[in-house]
Parts: structure tokens; C-alpha cells; sequence
């Protein structure tokens, strides 16, 4: 990336110029670059991978919000998390990581565990989703191309927070049973 000092013979420039060239400011100083239109091919693995990550910002919304004090626990997820998160990183960005995992790990392992919960199971975790404060709701998913895929309930949002928090923290692996948390 280029500096400039007076771009198009004027003190400052912003914006594009003739299709290739992007002015800014960049820390205080101008500065000129060629103009790139990132490629968005929507391909099957980036959008599991934005799926992914849907599923963790609806754990994030969950811990940041919540009061409530999970099963064997002094504290909240959110204050357990903080006192977890390694210096450097941010709590909520850990909290992504432990439940997305390097190259997907913990997020696919995750989903071969909810797999093997039958659907009596995956029922209970969903309405224990829907009674928690803040509720946990369903997150919209995409299939590849962009197009509409199923949601992820609400229940399997729950799971993988719990499965992140099993990462982040050395709780129980998420089971059957869904845990209830208690006001705080």
C-alpha cells in the first residue's frame, strides 16, 4: 500500500478512482491501494464454516446475557469464561474457538455427539433452550450456493455452548440430559 502526500492534487482523497485505485486514511496518514473485489463463491465448506460460527455467536448472545448459574458452578458462564480466557483474547473470542476448534474439531465432534442423542433427547434440549433467560433461539443456516438450509434448533445451538464450555472450562461432556441453570 502506498503513502500519499497531497493525492489528486488535493490535501485528502477517499473512495475509488477509475475502478482501480482505493483512497483512505490509514492511521492518520493517506493512502492509495489497488482496488480488489473480494470473491464470495459461497462454496459448501465456507458456508459450514459460517454455519459454524452462526451456531457460536447464538452461544455468545446466551453468556453474555445470562445470570443464571449452570449445574456445579459458582459463577456464571460469562465470569467462568473471562477467568479462563487466556491473556491476550477476548472471552467471547475464546469462547468461538473452544467451540469451533481448530479446523472445525470441536464444532464436528459436537455434531457426531448430537447425532447419537436420539430425537426424544434433542426434543428436551430444545425446550430446556427455550426456557432459559435469555432463551436460546435457532439460528438460520446456508447451504452451499447460499441457499436456505434447515436451522439449527435451538437445542443443538444449547448443546454446542455446552460442548464449547466442556472445552473451555473441564465441565462434563453435554449427554442426554440438558443442564438447568439456576437464577443467580
Amino acid at each position: 500500500m502506498a503513502k500519499v502526500s497531497g493525492p489528486l492534487m488535493s490535501m485528502t482523497a477517499s473512495g475509488s478512482f477509475a475502478s482501480t485505485l482505493v483512497f483512505a486514511q490509514r492511521l492518520g496518514k493517506s493512502v492509495v491501494r489497488h482496488l480488489v473485489t473480494p470473491a464470495n463463491p459461497q462454496t459448501a465448506a465456507q458456508m459450514k464454516s459460517r454455519n459454524a460460527v452462526a451456531v457460536a455467536g447464538g452461544g455468545q448472545k446466551f453468556a453474555s446475557a445470562s445470570l443464571g448459574i449452570g449445574p456445579l458452578r459458582a459463577a456464571t458462564d460469562y465470569d467462568l469464561l473471562k477467568a479462563a480466557t487466556p491473556a491476550g483474547q477476548t472471552w467471547n473470542a475464546f469462547l468461538v474457538k473452544c467451540i469451533i476448534g481448530k479446523g472445525g474439531v470441536n464444532f464436528a465432534a459436537a455434531e457426531a455427539a448430537w447425532a447419537v442423542i436420539a430425537a426424544g433427547p434433542q426434543g428436551t434440549w430444545t425446550t430446556a433452550a427455550g426456557v432459559l433467560h435469555p432463551a436460546i433461539l435457532a439460528v438460520a443456516q446456508k447451504a452451499a450456493g447460499g441457499a436456505a438450509a434447515p436451522a439449527a434448533t435451538a437445542g443443538n445451538v444449547w448443546f454446542h455452548y455446552q460442548y464449547g464450555l466442556h472445552v473451555a472450562l473441564g465441565i462434563a461432556v453435554p449427554g442426554a440430559t440438558p443442564p438447568a441453570y439456576l437464577p443467580a
